[in-house]
């Protein structure tokens, strides 16, 4: 079993400030290929033509993110939103990341500043004395010295764990991106969302936060899939029909609000309610979200009412008759859920994998 100790940071490590000098003019007047880090814990703030730092350190952000710690190896500099940490003799060939691991939670408890779910918004700082004042645990050997080869064993499966969970990230980004083909087999027919006989297309109108309450009708807007807030009263007046939603600016996704619910829509939010009871709202919504891509729309090339009605079509199953099939659609719609759910499952999974804490002690 192994036995562990308290120790400062301070008493393992020197921290030295990163140099004020290096903002964006003096990089773009020293241009070169030594990295300079600073508040990124995804790249370098840029490069220039000196280095302060050469081999392998541990640094940690004090201004952004405060207490995030990064490994650094090579030639390079820092700025003043990050911090160095120079090994004392008595911890200098330890295990940077065990190390990284022990004192990262220790740095970023102990940051203050702006807190938010997330970390979007987040701004928090910590300085030198703060960090070296944190305590971490170290492996120690039966004499009380510090355990270098416990430290470097726990490291090195740290780094393994590390180097699957960047695997499964690119597992789970291929997945999220993965597109099932939504193949409606002949017989169909093509109906554009312009045609009147099927579709009523309209905008909704300019909603203010200031008319937002706590409880009341939901209303849509750039964000088709989530509601923008809440209103008193519906801008709408026929709740007759199931409406797809879309957003006109921003990504461009799809929703469906059911026949008989009430909601609103704002400017940035077009509705097409469903005139023909033969078409299936499920179906449309499937069929309508695996396609969305196809069409270019952006925030240059606008999801408009009229750009809709001229280049978004749908296929519709058609019976040997050609008459327009309901119980085709049906089938087809619950494949593409049943597939859905399996891949929301799978990536649900995988991001509790990816957000579990690793501890040291391994």
């Amino acid at each position: 079993m192994t036995t562990y100790s308290e120790f400062p940071i301070g008493d393992l490590f020197e921290a030295v400030n990163g140099r004020a000098k290096f903002i964006r003019d003096y990089m773009d007047a020293h241009p070169g290929p030594y990295p300079v880090f600073s508040a990124s814990l995804v790249k370098p703030f840029g490069y220039v033509d000196e280095y302060e730092f050469e081999g392998r350190f541990l640094t940690w952000v004090m201004n952004g993110y405060g207490g995030r710690v990064q490994e650094v190896e090579g030639r390079f500099s820092a700025n003043r939103d990050r911090g160095v940490l120079i090994p004392k003799p008595v911890i200098n060939r330890a295990d940077l990341t065990y190390l990284r691991f022990a004192m990262e939670p220790q740095l970023v408890a102990a940051a203050v500043g702006r807190r938010v779910d997330g970390r979007l918004n987040e701004y928090t700082k910590i300085y030198p004395q703060t960090a070296l004042e944190q305590v971490i645990q170290v492996p120690v050997t039966s004499t009380g010295d510090i355990d270098l080869d416990r430290m470097k064993e726990v490291g090195a499966k740290l780094r393994r764990i590390e180097a699957a969970q960047a695997r499964l990230r690119e597992v789970h980004e291929t997945l999220d991106k993965a597109r099932f083909p939504f193949l409606c087999a002949p017989p169909s027919i093509t109906i554009s969302l312009g045609d009147e006989n099927f579709f009523r297309l309209s905008i909704g109108n300019r909603v203010l936060r200031s008319q937002h309450v706590t409880d009341g009708v939901p209303v849509y807007s750039a964000n088709a899939r989530s509601p923008f807030g809440h209103v008193e009263s519906s801008n709408l007046q026929d709740f007759k029909y199931p409406s797809l939603l879309w957003g006109i600016d921003g990504i461009f996704d799809w929703n469906l609000i059911p026949a008989g619910e009430r909601f609103a829509t704002t400017d940035h939010c077009g509705r097409a309610e469903i005139l023909d009871s033969r078409l299936d709202p499920a179906y449309l919504l499937a069929y309508l979200r695996m396609t969305r891509n196809t069409y270019g729309f952006d925030r240059v090339f606008r999801a408009s009412l009229r750009n809709v009605k001229v280049n978004v079509q749908v296929t519709v199953p058609v019976d040997a008759n050609g008459e327009i099939s309901l119980s085709r659609q049906k089938e087809l719609a619950a494949s593409f859920y049943r597939r859905e759910e399996a891949q929301l499952t799978a990536l649900a999974s995988i991001s509790d994998v990816l957000g579990s804490r690793m501890a040291v002690d391994l």
